[in-house]
């Protein structure tokens, strides 16, 4: 096993930070397992930090989040976050550490069928399918954070959640997720204990028209200028228009790729520093080089740390946390270099 560190955390770090993973099974869905790793504020302790493992053999060390650390006292807002297609649920880990950070537990679930083992290992479903399965995945981790779990590993973290404020965040695909959950969707109603939904660098192409107009939850949209996946003019511009729900912002990440939001960044600096990468991955890694780094891009860290004051200063204005400080944070994003906040 070789092991890593990810050097350095998107902001510093003032709360400590805790990580814990657990197995769900819905049973109402054939006892699909819903793997989900949560991130909290914690009490300091002697934990080690965490690691996470994203190819079979490689890990890197966490900066921030303690392994299984004691959640620390108090009331939360509660932050789903759905991975993009081939994703993995901690593949936004420097994204959640920091929203924890702040104050939120994050939840983010693997959606099986649709993460990275499946499609290498031929195991992956069709669309329609992981779409069904990502809002049902969606609702079912809303609904067990939101119950009376008995298992102490999940239990003392549920006792520190904010049911009235919840927000849920999707990536790419996971954006999909987030938006179709709020829109209801194949049947399914909309999730009304929404209160703001985040799409980072969305992937809308599969919702219909009258599907976004449904949106009616609080929504942020973050749009990056050279997304090659999900390009602003078919997955952007459309939700901004139809979208029906007060307030939408809209945040233009100038200079930045689609996985602007992920810890793609941080897998490149660490695939550097390994030599001996199979060659499959090798190649995975120089496609993802030329898509991300360059002189046309900003440098991955900045483009992480704008997309967290956004999501922030959004989730204070909306759900409500603290608007007076998410409207002073929206003005100075407003004024940063290589970034267009529009809001309505």
């Amino acid at each position: 096993m070789t092991t890593l560190s990810a050097n350095t955390p998107i902001e510093p770090i003032t709360t400590p930070v805790g990580r814990r993973t657990v197995e769900l099974r819905d049973p109402t869905r054939d006892g699909r397992l819903v793997t989900v790793d949560l991130w909290y504020p914690a009490l300091a302790g002697p934990q080690p930090l965490t690691w996470y493992e994203p190819i079979p053999g490689v890990r890197f060390q966490s900066v921030s989040a303690q392994d299984d650390a004691d959640p620390a006292p108090g009331a939360r807002p509660l932050i789903l976050m759905s991975h993009g297609r081939t994703g993995m649920r901690f593949a936004y880990s420097l994204l959640c550490e920091a929203l924890a950070g702040r104050g939120a537990v994050v939840a983010a679930p693997d959606h099986a069928g649709d993460v990275m083992t499946d499609w290498l290992g031929g195991t992956f479903a069709d669309d329609r399918t992981n779409e069904i399965n990502r809002v049902g995945d969606s609702h079912f981790v809303l609904d067990t954070l939101l119950g009376s779990p008995t298992a102490p590993p999940l239990a003392a973290i549920v006792g520190t959640i904010d049911a009235t404020r919840i927000a849920s965040i999707g990536h790419s695909y996971g954006a999909y997720t987030a938006l179709a959950a709020a829109a209801g969707v194949r049947g399914v109603p909309p999730d009304a204990r929404l209160g703001a939904v985040v799409g980072l660098q969305p992937y809308t192409r599969s919702m219909s028209d009258a599907a976004l107009a449904r949106v009616t939850t609080p929504t942020l949209l973050i749009l990056s200028e050279h997304d090659g996946t999900a390009p602003i003019a078919t997955d952007g511009d459309r939700p901004w228009k139809l979208i029906g729900a007060r307030p939408v912002w809209r945040l233009d990440l100038l200079a930045a790729a689609h996985h602007a939001s992920s810890d793609m960044g941080l897998y490149l600096e660490l695939a550097a520093r390994l030599p001996d990468l199979p060659p499959l991955v090798q190649a995975y890694v120089a496609v993802m080089t030329a898509e991300m780094v360059g002189e046309k891009f900003r440098p991955w860290r900045e483009g992480l740390s704008v997309q967290l004051r956004a999501i922030w200063a959004f989730l204070d204005v909306v759900l409500p946390i603290d608007p007076d400080r998410g409207e002073a944070e929206a003005a100075a994003l407003a004024a940063t270099p290589r970034v267009s906040l529009q809001r309505r």
